[in-house]
């Protein structure tokens, strides 16, 4: 509490216009702060001991240290999806409640993997390329298949994943996927083949990953694994960047097994100028933009300023991610 408001802390290093947050909260009686994390170390001790509530951006490392620091907070909300930011068992530690928004950007990100998978499938940066180069030839650009012919895999049926399959249903694509905590009712409702993880990889024309990243997902899809996706295969990757061995990936593209890719998310982000799959002709690169559009962004912080105020009344509501219990 400061000046007889509770306060709400905003650490944020990406966005700049927080004009929905400022006047959610003036509007309800907070005071509100922003800091970008390069002033970290100073507004720590302004803000740190008093805030109630605290926003942070996914890529904000919410470590142990920091939160420890937290005095008097009540809830903790991210800027998204992902929460692998966070130090959970710190969070549990200090019994705060934390919170994502996993519901506000379906249409968008399901809207971008359907693009990724068409441009793969059709090869049009490779395309571009030539074109750009001076090259018209309609036939350098080989194999090309026909798309009602292929079969999409899922790798995760999720939010997501099945919006993806609703949206590329209508182009007669057979469509699978993988997802051991789905009930079979669930695939059917969608009218998706319900294959184990081996089936997904070794039958999918196109791969779509569509899984959080945890301890049981990271580096799932390695070397060995991707070798079991036939000759020509593509990937498509819009969930989280440590799902796949990137460096695996180059190499396959390299060798011919795997035929192209179109990849949203990476585990280091931005990414060096070196990284192997930069500048490949068989690889759509996107700077993690899948969540993108006017509508999103006025969603997810209308959403994240009413888990705050939610929280800090200790009202309960859906989407927490740690053990905290909330009456």
């Amino acid at each position: 509490m400061r000046n007889g408001k509770p306060l709400v802390w905003i650490i944020d290093g990406e966005w700049t216009d927080h004009t929905v947050e400022k006047e959610f909260f003036e509007k309800n009686g907070y005071e509100l702060r922003i800091t970008h994390p390069r002033d970290l170390k100073k507004d720590m001790a302004i803000y740190g001991p008093h805030a109630y509530g605290l926003i942070v951006q996914i890529s904000f490392d919410c470590n142990r240290a920091f939160i420890e620091q937290l005095e008097c907070c009540k809830v903790i909300c991210v800027y998204g999806v992902g929460y692998n930011n966070i130090d959970l068992n710190a969070t549990e530690n200090k019994g705060i409640p934390v919170y994502n928004v996993p519901d506000y950007c379906i249409d968008e990100v399901s809207d971008h993997t359907v693009a990724l998978i068409f441009a793969v499938a059709r090869r049009l940066k490779s395309y571009n390329k030539k074109v750009e180069e001076g090259k018209w030839d309609a036939l350098d650009t080989l194999p090309i298949h026909r798309f009602k012919d292929m079969t999409i895999g899922l790798l995760g049926f999720g939010r997501i994943a099945r919006s993806v399959s609703e949206k590329i249903k209508a182009t007669g694509a057979r469509i699978i996927a993988h997802d051991k905590y789905v009930d079979k009712q669930v695939y059917e409702h969608f009218g998706v083949e319900s294959v184990s993880l081996n089936e997904v990889l070794q039958q999918s024309t196109i791969l779509s990953l569509h899984v959080p990243l945890t301890k049981e997902t990271e580096n799932l899809l390695d070397y060995e694994r991707m070798q079991l996706l036939h000759k020509g295969a593509m990937i498509v990757n819009t969930c989280r960047g440590g799902v796949i061995d990137e460096f695996a990936l180059a190499r396959l593209i390299e060798s011919g097994h795997i035929s192209g890719a179109g990849i949203d998310v990476f585990e280091k982000e931005p990414l060096s100028s070196d990284h192997p799959l930069l500048n490949n002709p068989e690889v759509i690169i996107t700077p993690h933009s899948s969540y993108v559009s006017e509508q999103s962004f006025i969603e997810l912080k209308n959403k994240v300023c009413r888990v705050i105020f939610n929280g800090i009344k200790e009202i309960p509501q859906p989407n927490k991610v740690n053990r905290v219990f909330v009456k």
